[in-house]
């Protein structure tokens, strides 16, 4: 029995060896747009402090993926300051949520499995949402890119729903937003060692 306990753990380490690890630094070109709309009023909130990392093996996408981000939710810049401050203090709450986060728990599927450089691969991800303290599972699709100096990019779009996250949703004109707001993503990651922030 131990001699079979020994081979699996064997079997799984030389699978997951060629796996690499990839870093996604904030202040570079990844960022989260958050999109909201009302009947009178419609505006985004852009950020690019992300942060995370991920790995997986290019060649085998099937063959194991982790993957962990997170983002500054007070960092978000919506154009104006004074809207700022009352989506920091009085929405997102973010003196006591500060950081908003995902983690990747499975991929369920991707076409093709090898990602070349100068390649793509549609995912479909499954994992957990954590925003405004409460956590939800959420599920994408993802478009995964490999550039020639190795970086991957990933890039995504969600619907994200305040309620769920206990958000209280703000009001313009005494008009509520959207419950449902759109969120879209793009993450560079670099390999280990090789990161960059601009």
């Amino acid at each position: 029995m131990r001699a079979i306990v020994l081979t699996l753990i064997l079997s799984a380490t030389a699978a997951w060896a060629a796996a690499a690890e990839y870093v996604v630094a904030p202040g570079g070109e990844s960022h989260v747009v958050f999109e909201s709309k009302a009947p009178m009023e419609s505006f985004e909130g852009r950020t690019d402090q992300v942060r995370g990392s991920a790995v997986f093996d290019p060649l085998d996408l099937a063959g194991g993926f982790t993957a962990v981000l997170t983002v500054d939710a007070g960092s978000f810049d919506t154009g104006i300051g004074l809207r700022n401050t009352h989506m920091r203090e009085n929405h997102l709450h973010t003196d006591r949520f500060p950081t908003a986060a995902f983690r990747l728990t499975s991929v369920t599927s991707a076409r093709p499995t090898r990602l070349a450089p100068g390649g793509a691969v549609e995912l479909d991800v499954a994992g957990e949402l954590e925003l405004h303290g409460v956590t939800r599972p959420l599920s994408a699709g993802v478009t995964l890119r490999q550039r020639d100096d190795g970086a991957v990019i990933a890039e995504t779009e969600f619907p994200v729903s305040l309620a769920a996250h206990d958000i209280p949703r703000p009001k313009f004109l005494m008009l509520k937003l959207a419950d449902e707001q759109l969120v879209r993503v793009m993450i560079v990651a670099h390999p280990r060692g090789g990161e960059t922030s601009r």
